[in-house]
C-alpha cells in the first residue's frame, strides 16, 4: 500500500518516532517538525454511524485553507515535560555558559570522593619533593667535596640518599595520582553518558523531533568527555600548580627576594601577555567541538542513507558538504597551530631571560660573596618548577571554557523529564478487551489544525480502516493513541479511564506497532524478531510468528537461518522481508491494540494477501485500527473512518458507505479507474 509518508512534509521522519526508535542512539536524531502553513480548520463534528456524507463537506473547501510554503513548527510539549530549548551545531539556544550549568551536570553522577582524595595526598607528596628537590640540591652543591655528599643530614641519612628518594617518592606518587585520577575520569565519564542515554531514550518524541542523530552521538561521547577531563586531569593538575606556585614563592622569597622577585617578574609578564592569546585558543577549542558535532551529524546522515545518495547521484554534492567541515575544521586547526606557535616562543624566551637574568646578577652576587652558589643552583631549578605550572594553568583554563559549553548542552539533556515515571508493569495473561475513545479531541503542529475528532469510538475487538488523503491526519491519530503527543483539547479513553492516567509504559506494552518502514536493528533476525520483549519465548512461538507472517521460508533459506546477521537497518533484505518480520515480531509481542500504517505496503499483491490471511489469527479479539490509502481488501473492516484535513468527513461500515455517494465511494471509484487505466 502506498506510504502516508506526506501527512505533513518529514512524515518520513516522525516514522521514525512512531516505529518506537528501537534503532542504536544514533537513530535519537529524528529532524525537526515541519508542516505547511495554514489557517485553523473549524472544529469538525463526528460523522454518523450510518455512513452518511457529512453535509456540505465539499462545499466548505474555503479559499485560504490551501497550503502554503513549508514551516518549522516548535516541538509541543506532552502534559508535564518541561521543554528545553534543543541545541543546534553553532552552540546551545539556552544562552552563554553557566558554571551552575556545570554544577548542575556534576550533581547527576556519583564522584569517586575516596579516589580523588588518595589524588590529592599523592599529589602533596609530589609537590613536596618537586620542592625539595632544589632545596637539597643546594644542599650538596654548598657543601665541600665529598663530605657534603656523604655528610648525615635528615633522617640521619647522607644528603644524596635523601635526593634520591624524594625524587622517587614524587616520581611514584606522580604515576599513582596519574593512574588515580584517570581512573575517576573514565567513571565520571562513563557515568555521565550513562545518564545522558538514560534520559535520551526516555525523551519525549518532541524533544526527540528536534535533534539529528549524529549531533546527539558526538555529544555524549565529547561532551561527557571534556567535563569529565575538567574535573578529574585538569582539576587536579590545576590545584597542583597552585600548591606548586605557593610553595616555589615561599621558598625562594626566604631565599632571597631581590632573586625571587627577578624570577616572579619576568615569569609573571610573560604569563599576562600570553592571557588574551590563551583565551582565544580556548574560544578556537570550543568553535572546534562544535564543527566536529556538525560533520559528525552530516557524515552520519549521509552514511545511513547512502542507498539515497547514490539513487539520487549525490555523490558529489556530499562530499562538497563534507569538505565544508573539513576544511572549517582545518581551518581551526590551522589557528589553534598558529595560537600554539605564538605562545612557545613566547614561554621559551621568557625562560630564557630568567635564567640569563638569574645567572648574570646571581653570579655578582656569588662573586661578591653575598650569595651562595647553592642557592644560586636552586633558583635556577625552581625556574622550570614555576613554568611547569603554569602551563598546567593555561590548560585548565582552556579546558574550562570548552566544558563549560559542553555543560550547559548536557544540563539541557539532564534536565529533560522523561516521558514516563512509573516502571512497565507485567500485562495479566486474560485481557478485557476495551473501547477505545476519542472525545472533543484537537491537536495543532504549531498553526496548523492536524485533527478535528468530536467523537469516535473504536469498539473493542473491532477492525476500523482509516482512510483519507495524505495530510488529512491519519498517522497523527496514531501518535495519539500511542501518546507521542498529547491532544491540546479533549480526551482519549480507554474504557473509562483517560489513558493519560495509565503508566505511559504500561499502555504502550499494550500497543503493537507496524509501520510502512519498519525499523530492523543491526543484528540477527532473532534479535530484532525479540526486540522489546521482556519475557521468554520459545523456538516453537519464533516458528509459529513467521508461519503466520509468511517469513518462515526466505528465513530458513538464509544462511544463518534465525542468528543470520542482517547488517545496519535490515540492508540485508529487502524491503518485503523486513515488514513480514516486523509483523512477526507483533505475532510475539502479542497485543492488546494493533496498529497498522501501511504495513503491506512493500508487498507485493500476493504476498500482501498472504500476510493479511495471517493476521486475521492476530487480529481476532484486538482492537485493529489500520492506516491505508488503498480501498482494496476493506470489505472486512467493522468501520471505515474518512479523514479530510484532519476532520472526520465519514463513517460507516463498508457497504453502507459503498452504497452511497460520498468520500469513500469517490475513492474507491477513483483507484479502481486508475487500476483499469494501467
Amino acid at each position: 500500500m502506498l506510504a502516508d509518508a506526506d501527512d505533513r512534509p518529514g512524515r518520513r521522519r516522525e516514522r521514525a518516532g512512531l516505529s518506537g526508535r528501537d534503532g542504536t542512539i544514533a537513530s535519537l536524531g529524528a529532524r525537526a517538525l515541519r508542516g505547511p502553513q495554514g489557517n485553523r480548520r473549524d472544529q469538525a463534528g463526528s460523522g454518523r454511524d450510518d455512513g452518511s456524507v457529512r453535509a456540505g463537506h465539499a462545499q466548505r473547501k474555503r479559499a485560504g485553507r490551501g497550503l502554503g510554503p513549508a514551516q518549522t513548527y516548535p516541538p509541543r510539549e506532552p502534559a508535564g515535560v518541561s521543554r528545553v530549548a534543543p541545541t543546534d551545531a553553532a552552540g546551545p539556544r539556552t544562552g552563554p555558559a553557566s558554571y551552575a550549568d556545570l554544577f548542575s551536570v556534576l550533581g547527576h553522577v556519583r564522584i569517586d570522593r575516596t579516589a580523588l582524595t588518595v589524588a590529592v595526598l599523592l599529589t602533596l607528596v609530589e609537590v613536596g619533593g618537586t620542592l625539595g628537590f632544589p632545596l637539597l640540591t643546594r644542599t650538596i652543591v654548598d657543601g665541600t667535596g665529598a663530605m657534603a655528599a656523604t655528610s648525615d643530614g635528615l633522617f640521619g641519612r647522607p644528603v644524596i640518599v635523601q635526593l634520591v628518594l624524594v625524587l622517587l617518592a614524587a616520581a611514584v606518587a606522580a604515576a599513582v595520582a596519574r593512574y588515580v585520577t584517570s581512573r575517576a575520569g573514565l567513571s565520571l565519564g562513563a557515568g555521565l553518558r550513562s545518564a545522558a542515554i538514560e534520559r535520551l531514550v526516555a525523551a519525549p518524541v518532541t524533544y526527540l523531533d528536534g535533534l539529528t542523530s549524529g549531533e546527539v552521538t558526538s555529544r555524549v561521547i565529547n561532551d561527557t568527555k571534556a567535563v569529565a577531563q575538567l574535573i578529574s586531569r585538569e582539576s587536579l593538575n590545576a590545584a597542583s600548580a597552585v600548591l606548586l606556585l605557593t610553595g616555589a614563592a615561599l621558598v625562594l622569597f626566604s631565599m632571597d627576594a631581590a632573586l625571587a622577585g627577578i624570577l616572579f617578574g619576568v615569569i609573571g609578564a610573560a604569563f599576562l601577555a600570553m592571557l588574551p592569546v590563551m583565551l582565544t585558543m580556548a574560544a578556537v577549542a570550543y568553535r572546534t567541538q562544535d564543527e566536529t558535532a556538525k560533520l559528525s551529524g552530516r557524515l552520519t546522515q549521509v552514511f545511513a542513507e547512502m542507498r539515497m545518495v547514490k539513487t539520487f547521484g549525490a555523490e558529489e554534492r556530499e562530499r562538497r558538504r563534507a569538505d565544508t567541515g573539513i576544511s572549517a575544521l582545518f581551518a581551526l586547526g590551522c589557528r589553534s597551530a598558529r595560537i600554539e606557535a605564538a605562545l612557545s616562543p613566547v614561554m621559551t624566551l621568557a625562560v630564557t631571560t630568567s635564567l640569563v637574568t638569574i645567572l648574570a646578577y646571581g653570579g655578582m652576587r656569588v662573586a661578591a660573596g653575598t650569595l651562595s652558589s647553592g642557592t644560586l643552583t636552586a633558583f635556577l631549578l625552581y625556574i622550570f618548577t614555576v613554568v611547569g605550572p603554569l602551563a598546567q594553568l593555561t590548560s585548565f583554563f582552556s579546558q574550562l571554557s570548552v566544558a563549560r559549553g559542553a555543560s550547559t548542552r548536557l544540563a539541557e539533556v539532564l534536565r529533560l523529564a522523561p516521558e514516563w515515571s512509573a516502571p512497565a508493569t507485567t500485562r495479566s495473561a486474560s485481557r478485557t478487551p476495551k473501547a477505545l475513545t476519542f472525545e472533543q479531541v484537537r491537536f495543532s503542529y504549531g498553526d496548523r489544525l492536524a485533527l478535528s475528532l468530536d467523537s469516535l469510538v473504536f469498539a473493542p475487538g473491532s477492525r476500523t480502516a482509516i482512510i483519507g488523503p495524505s495530510g488529512s491526519g491519519k498517522s497523527t491519530l496514531l501518535a495519539l493513541i500511542e501518546r507521542f503527543y498529547t491532544p491540546d483539547q479533549g480526551s482519549i479513553r480507554h474504557g473509562a479511564e483517560n489513558i493519560t492516567g495509565i503508566p505511559l509504559r504500561e499502555w504502550r506494552a499494550r500497543i503493537g506497532y507496524v509501520a510502512q518502514t519498519s525499523a530492523m536493528l543491526s543484528g540477527s533476525v532473532r534479535d530484532n524478531l525479540l526486540y522489546g520483549i521482556d519475557r521468554p519465548v520459545g523456538e516453537e512461538a519464533i516458528a509459529s510468528a513467521l508461519a503466520l507472517s509468511r517469513s518462515d521460508g526466505f528465513v530458513a533459506a538464509l544462511p544463518g537461518g534465525l542468528d543470520t546477521q542482517i547488517g545496519e537497518r535490515g540492508a540485508r533484505l529487502s524491503g518485503g522481508e523486513r515488514q513480514r518480520l516486523a509483523i512477526a515480531r507483533m505475532f510475539l509481542r502479542d497485543p492488546e491494540i494493533l496498529l497498522l500504517d501501511e504495513a503491506t505496503s512493500s508487498l507485493d499483491e500476493e504476498n500482501a494477501h498472504l500476510v493479511l490471511q495471517g493476521l486475521e489469527a492476530l487480529m481476532r479479539g484486538r482492537t485493529c485500527i489500520l492506516v491505508t490509502h488503498r480501498m482494496s481488501g476493506l470489505e472486512s473492516m467493522d468501520q471505515i473512518v474518512a479523514l479530510d484535513g484532519g476532520e472526520m468527513v465519514e463513517r460507516g461500515a463498508p457497504e453502507a458507505l459503498l452504497s452511497g455517494s460520498g468520500f469513500y465511494r469517490r475513492l474507491v471509484h477513483r483507484q479502481f479507474v486508475q487500476e483499469k487505466s494501467a
